[in-house]
């Protein structure tokens, strides 16, 4: 009987044992191949931003009124004068993105209403209720070179405000200069109220270049805000830089770097000489008086003058000029018998006159006399180190 039972029991385990090895219980372990279950994704709640905020004052109405949703797409937009105007504005494509794009009126209260819609279909809904500021001053901008003016490739831009500005660097970021030629360029201010954009070297020829002024409606700080954008283009013509030294008394004038022109030159006398520096040409004219009584000498005096020529190109406020003089042609190249000016024959300056524009380069040397500060325009009289210093 003991091994009768014994025998039984014995076949009773190797049962449960078959059953256990039969069996598919999972094996969690990354070893065997098991994957755990991915967690569920975290939702993301629904954003909506109104700028400007609710209850703010002082608003400058050039900056963008904005409607931002985040986890939602935008479906209703609106922006209402009190008087309930509306403004209009527009929406990206993705309908995350509000924005008007034209500036609000001065000193006036606006309402902004947004609403949005998640995933799970919920609206969302913000409101914000503003008023712009009224500004104590609107300032102008006055630009040279003028839109569509073709110029000398060192024509630098002037931008004048009408009133001071006081946020300078808030008002070069409204200002945009873009060329279809690669050129370096930085800004530098004279004064409060002017500034200049300046190339590190010459404009390249036959360059377009465009200046848009975003200001309108925008703070250019102590209560002036801008009074209207502007937006100019203007192209630069052939590169024409002409180089005289008094000692040789010799003008020669590059054209797209090639010498085109070699022009005896006769300047300044001793008692008026000419300034050495690099100048552009401001105005080209013919006739021209030339009048001692503008820069004080009364015509009737000695050194005293009033003379009409042909071809005349102005490259200082003070009255230097290049220009014809027919009754000096024995003397150009030899000696200096000017008031100044940088006298040539009038063939000569009628290849200026036909040829130059606003902003041609002249470079006079050896004179023993400087161009004054300001005396023009005499941005080239500083390094590109110390145009980008701004002091």
């Amino acid at each position: 009987m003991r091994n009768r039972t014994t025998y039984i029991t014995a076949g009773i385990l190797a049962g449960l044992l078959l059953i256990a090895g039969c069996s598919s219980t999972p094996d969690p372990s990354p070893s065997a191949g098991g994957k755990s279950a991915a967690p569920a994704p975290a939702s993301v709640p629904a954003t909506l931003e109104l700028g400007p905020k609710d209850g703010a004052q002082d608003v400058a109405p050039g900056e963008p009124v904005t409607a931002v949703a985040g986890g939602s797409k935008l479906s209703a937009v609106s922006v209402k004068a009190e008087d309930g105007t509306a403004v209009e504005g527009a929406m990206d494509d993705a309908k995350q993105h509000w924005s008007t794009g034209k500036p609000l009126e001065y000193g006036t209260k606006y309402t902004l209403s947004a609403t949005s819609a998640g995933a799970d279909g919920k609206p969302l809904t913000r409101t914000s209720t503003f008023t712009t500021a009224k500004p104590k001053v609107l300032a102008f901008p006055s630009v040279i070179p003028l839109d569509g003016e073709t110029t000398g490739v060192g024509m630098p831009i002037t931008v004048k405000f009408s009133s001071p500005v006081s946020d300078k660097a808030a008002a070069e970021k409204m200002l945009t200069v873009t060329s279809d030629k690669p050129a370096t360029g930085a800004w530098r201010w004279f004064g409060d109220d002017e500034v200049h954009y300046r190339t590190k070297d010459y404009w390249p020829a036959y360059t377009t270049i465009v200046l848009d002024i975003k200001i309108a409606g925008r703070s250019l700080g102590n209560g002036v805000y801008g009074k209207a954008d502007r937006k100019i283009s203007f192209k630069t013509g052939a590169s024409i830089i002409s180089k005289v030294s008094d000692n040789e008394k010799q003008m020669r004038t590059y054209q797209d770097g090639q010498l085109v022109l070699t022009s005896p030159v006769s300047l300044g006398k001793p008692s008026k000489k000419s300034v050495s520096g690099t100048m552009l040409i401001m105005t080209v004219q013919s006739p021209y008086t030339m009048d001692s009584s503008t820069y004080g000498v009364p015509n009737d005096s000695p050194g005293g003058y009033k003379t009409t020529v042909k071809y005349a190109l102005r490259l200082t406020n003070s009255g230097q000029f290049l220009h014809s003089a027919p009754w000096s042609v024995a003397q150009q190249g030899r000696t200096n018998t000017s008031h100044g000016c940088l006298n040539v024959s009038v063939e000569n300056a009628k290849w200026f006159y036909e040829n130059s524009h606003r902003g041609d380069v002249v470079v006079v040397t050896d004179t023993g006399a400087q161009l004054e500060p300001g005396d023009g325009w005499t941005d080239w009289r500083f390094s590109w180190e110390d145009w980008r210093k701004k002091v």
